[in-house]
Parts: structure tokens; C-alpha cells; sequence
């Protein structure tokens, strides 16, 4: 009885851990769209081509633009939680 719990709590909890990595992947992934999008809009405004950069120039373009991007998600996330406390919504 007291294995077929200890197997169970274990099958959970590695079922957890794949959850949670999929969700960060997903969430990387996510960040690295926008990223890509925004250095695009940005070479665009600016009259470039991506093939005016070498790759190692653009991955630190890119990196760059997932920090901000990181940034300003840690930002609103916080602001959200302070104006849900007043019970204010932010739209």
C-alpha cells in the first residue's frame, strides 16, 4: 500500500516537472518570437536587410531585445499585482 503511494506521488511529480519545463520552453520560445519581431520592425524602420548583419551580430541583437522584453514583463507583472490588491483592473 505504502509503495503503490510512494509510485503514485512520484509519477506525479515527474509529470509536474515535465509540465513546468514544457511551460518555460513555451515561454522562451514565446519571448524569442517577439524579440525577433521587434528587431525586424526595428532593421525595417531603420532601412536595413538582416543580411547586413553577421549571425553573431544579430544573436546579440536579438538577446538584447529578450532582456527588455523580460524586463518589461517583470514590470507589468508587479504593477498588475499592486492594482489587483486595490482591486483596481488594469485594462
Amino acid at each position: 500500500m505504502l509503495n503503490k503511494i510512494k509510485e503514485t506521488a512520484n509519477s506525479t511529480i515527474e509529470k509536474s516537472k515535465d509540465a513546468t519545463d514544457a511551460s518555460i520552453k513555451y515561454g522562451k520560445k514565446l519571448i524569442r518570437k517577439k524579440a525577433i519581431e521587434s528587431i525586424r520592425e526595428k532593421l525595417e524602420f531603420a532601412q536595413k536587410k538582416e543580411s547586413d548583419f553577421t549571425k553573431e551580430e544579430m544573436r546579440k541583437m536579438i538577446a538584447k531585445e529578450e532582456k527588455k522584453i523580460i524586463k518589461s514583463l517583470g514590470l507589468r507583472g508587479g504593477l498588475t499585482t499592486i492594482l489587483a490588491m486595490f482591486g483596481i483592473a488594469n485594462f
